[in-house]
Order: structure tokens, then C-alpha cells, then sequence
């Protein structure tokens, strides 16, 4: 029987290994997203996309703040949350959030000559900080791990 160490240490390496394939899916999926994207339609489908895309950065969101672990047993999660793996997922949420205030400024210095509608706006901006964010996680996580 696997105990709560060993199930907490293939978490850390799970972790490690799938975060930067998260960024790089946030990423790729945001270029698919804003150009295949029907912006500013209000047909049925394009509130499904909407919701669907709110969703995901809601789970993508809530996963980078918690560190994940969400079905491990308590005592596994705790021991996996462990000091380097709080430093590299904070150190990830600054590089997010610079992320996407610099975005926020290219959106801002690009929308006089290509106005965006605010949906799109968002959903580039939101994408861009998520998507680095985990890409960040998952290095510091590869380099805490040896």
C-alpha cells in the first residue's frame, strides 16, 4: 500500500511535469480561441463558448492559487505543499500578474489602430497571465525537483 509520503512525492513530480504542457495548452488554446472565436455574437453557441471558456479559467485560476491535490488524501496534499513548492507557485502568480498588466498595456497601446472588443481584451489578457503563469510554476517546480 502506497502511503500519504510516496502518494504527496509522485504528486510533486506529476505536478512538475504537467504544469508547463498546462501553460503551453492555455497558450495554444488562446490563439485558437481568439481567432476562431464569433466575438460579439449572441447566438446560443457563442454563450456556450463564453461560459465554457470562463469555466476553464476559473478551474485553471483555482488550481494555480491552491497547488492542486484536490483528490489527494489531506495529510498527501499538505506534505506536497511543502515550502519550495509555495515559493514556486507565488513566484508564479507575480510573473502571471506582471504578465498580464504588461498585456494590458500592448492592449491599451494597440487599440487605436485595431480597436478590441473588451471580451477579446480579456480573454487575451486573462490567457497570457494564466498561461505563464503555470509555464513558471512547472520550471520552478522541474528545478525544485532536481
Amino acid at each position: 500500500m502506497v502511503d500519504d509520503y510516496e502518494t504527496a512525492e509522485q504528486f510533486g513530480k506529476t505536478r512538475a511535469l504537467a504544469a508547463p504542457f498546462i501553460g503551453a495548452f492555455i497558450l495554444a488554446l488562446q490563439q485558437g480561441v481568439v481567432f476562431a472565436w464569433d466575438w460579439g455574437s449572441t447566438s446560443s453557441g457563442a454563450l456556450i463558448q463564453t461560459s465554457a471558456w470562463l469555466f476553464f479559467a476559473i478551474v485553471m485560476l483555482l488550481l494555480l492559487l491552491s497547488g492542486g491535490g484536490w483528490f489527494l488524501p489531506r495529510k498527501a496534499r499538505t506534505l506536497a505543499d511543502d515550502e519550495p513548492s509555495k515559493a514556486n507557485r507565488d513566484r508564479a502568480i507575480k510573473i502571471g500578474f506582471v504578465v498580464s498588466i504588461f498585456t494590458c498595456f500592448l492592449v491599451v497601446a494597440v487599440s487605436p489602430f485595431d480597436p478590441l472588443p473588451a471580451q477579446r481584451a480579456g480573454h487575451i489578457i486573462a490567457s497570457m497571465g494564466l498561461g505563464t503563469a503555470f509555464v513558471a510554476l512547472g520550471i520552478g517546480e522541474l528545478y525544485s525537483n532536481g
